[in-house]
């Protein structure tokens, strides 16, 4: 049995610190194995943002119940995918094929909007495509496969990008966003991205690694065994990656 090792890492951030005992094994272990680590780190930052938030008398909008933001295109990375696809692999019948239906049904109707294909070549993107794709995306009315009674079913499990989604706006406002409706917060680094630069990029790539959620389980299936590397270097470059997120902030900010 590999041995573990211990360390306490600090992050700070504009609105405070966050304080983390982190526990890797020695020896190689897929990307997989720091989403736990990821997601907590996230819950952190989210946290600390919607306290500071509070502090200026504004109060997040987002509850259970309210989902249109669940009919966005949701950006994962490829261990998110994995993990959400072995989460659907786990369920019970009749509730595993009833998901698995749901992602179908998803699939067909963004290609009958004429989304899928473009999601598929999502490498080629560029700031305009992003927009028109993700406007396109949202008037398709596709909600996420987990989406119940307008609430996550997998709440636990979510997407490291739906727990950085956050409005002050009205929640209503979301149902028909437009610039001027929408009062987002900018948590001040993405923890998603930050995971998602964990894995390899496809070959000729310069952008992120990512799927769109509604594609986790065909990028599961077509990449059933994820490349390893050892992990006390995967949590090093987690947080790497926050860090320079946080310097790249701090820069926007003072320009």
């Amino acid at each position: 049995m590999a041995a573990n090792q211990t360390a306490r890492i600090g992050l700070q951030l504009p609105a405070g610190r966050i304080d983390l005992e982190v526990t890797a094994p020695d020896g190689d272990v897929p990307v997989d194995r720091v989403l736990p680590l990821a997601r907590a780190l996230a819950d952190k930052v989210v946290e600390l943002t919607v306290l500071e938030v509070e502090s200026r008398g504004r109060s997040i909008s987002c509850r259970a119940g309210c989902g249109a933001c669940c009919r966005q295109l949701v950006p994962i990375g490829a261990a998110e995918a994995r993990g959400l696809s072995e989460l659907v692999a786990s369920m019970p019948e009749p509730r595993r094929a009833e998901i698995r239906r749901r992602f179908d049904e998803a699939l067909r109707r963004l290609d009958e909007a004429g989304v899928l294909a473009d999601l598929h070549r999502r490498d080629a993107w560029d700031a305009d495509d992003r927009r028109r794709v993700g406007l396109g995306y949202f008037d398709a009315g596709v909600a996420c496969p987990f989406l119940e009674a307008e609430s996550c079913s997998i709440h636990p499990d979510r997407p490291i990008a739906c727990r950085e989604y956050l409005v002050t706006s009205p929640a209503e406002n979301c149902s028909h966003p437009t610039p001027e409706g929408i009062d987002a917060v900018k948590p001040p680094t993405s923890v998603w991205t930050a995971a998602a630069r964990l894995e390899p990029p496809a070959p000729g790539s310069r952008s992120i690694p990512w799927t769109p959620l509604v594609l986790a389980l065909q990028l599961a299936e077509a990449e059933p065994e994820p490349p390893t590397r050892p992990a006390r270097t995967l949590v090093a470059e987690l947080f790497r990656n926050i860090s320079g997120s946080l310097q790249a902030a701090d820069a926007d900010r003072s320009a």
